[in-house]
């Protein structure tokens, strides 16, 4: 049902990187990407975005959950959360392939407030986190915005449209009330993304649930109840993969010992962040990181991990 999408996609690829690589496009939060090789599970952070495979397959873990989709298939994510994502399914002759796409919350919003109601939207609250079939109609969209990465000129101008229409499919499609739940000031997940918000800017300070909660304007327990709901984990848990996240990147891309790294992120005791560190990646930090300078496949996994858990997914 992706053919086409997929032979574009391939065709952009073509003109920009060899076999493996992506692309951050001209098109606002639209990146390309393909690798012939399945990939190490990669510890990230998934920001609201639209995420289609048009070949291969790929697998996302979130707390103890495992969501797999494939070629044809959208993963529509619609509040931050850390996960593990791993490319499952890849070959020199058949690579995986694929975009991301911001969802942009402004756009969104205005499509919500058009329509009479969002009653009838599909889909259950719960994890912000949808797959689903790439409808005809979602391709359609997706192939017009493919067509702004050739023209850059033309994307201030049509950009806005297309982005009104894909908005207004996903809000059709069986994440539609979660992808409206995300936008409405009132809405459960949109309290819990100011939290998360707070959190991302203050991952480094120690934690209230109670002042997390009266920034979400809930009850402590409604609040830690409405949190996992949406992103499989608590508050805590949260803000500890935040912080090993990111201690993990200064010191593979900057260079920082681990001692630094783990004070940089709010920890006191270096022997407490190291076994969180190798609970959560499978190896202490020093061995860890000398294997990922080490081997540039599993490096440039990280290096895309990092990148992913700002701009893609």
């Amino acid at each position: 049902m992706t053919q086409v999408l997929h032979d574009v996609i391939t065709r952009l690829l073509d003109a920009e990187i060899g076999p493996d690589g992506y692309i951050d496009t001209a098109v606002p939060g639209l990146t390309l990407m393909r690798t012939t090789l399945p990939t190490p599970p990669s510890h990230m952070q998934y920001r609201p975005k639209l995420c289609v495979v048009t070949q291969g397959a790929k697998q996302v873990l979130v707390a103890d959950q495992t969501i797999a989709y494939g070629s044809g298939q959208a993963m529509i994510v619609t509040v931050e959360m850390p996960v593990v994502s791993q490319v499952v399914e890849a070959a020199s002759e058949h690579p995986f392939t694929g975009l991301t796409l911001d969802l942009d919350a402004e756009i969104v919003l205005d499509v919500v407030t058009r329509l009479d109601s969002v009653s009838h939207l599909q889909g259950a609250a719960g994890l912000g986190l949808t797959v689903s079939v790439v409808e005809p109609q979602l391709e359609g969209a997706l192939l017009r915005l493919l067509e702004l990465v050739d023209q850059p000129h033309a994307v201030s101008i049509l950009y806005p449209a297309i982005m009104r229409e894909l908005a207004y499919w996903l809000l059709m499609g069986p994440a539609g009330r979660n992808v409206a739940r995300m936008v409405l000031p009132e809405g459960q997940p949109q309290r819990i993304a100011r939290a998360i918000a707070h959190l991302r800017q203050t991952f480094d300070a120690p934690v209230s649930i109670a002042d997390l909660a009266s920034l979400a304007g809930m009850s402590p327990s409604s609040f830690h109840h409405h949190f996992k709901t949406l992103t499989s984990i608590s508050p805590l848990q949260y803000q500890k993969q935040i912080r090993l996240l990111e201690a993990r990147r200064m010191m593979v891309t900057e260079g920082v010992n681990a001692g630094v790294a783990a004070s940089a992120v709010g920890y006191e005791s270096p022997s407490q962040f190291s076994r969180e560190y190798a609970r959560m990646f499978g190896a202490p930090p020093r061995r860890e990181t000398q294997r990922a300078r080490s081997d540039p496949a599993r490096f440039a996994t990280l290096e895309s991990g990092r990148s992913e858990a700002s701009s893609r997914a």
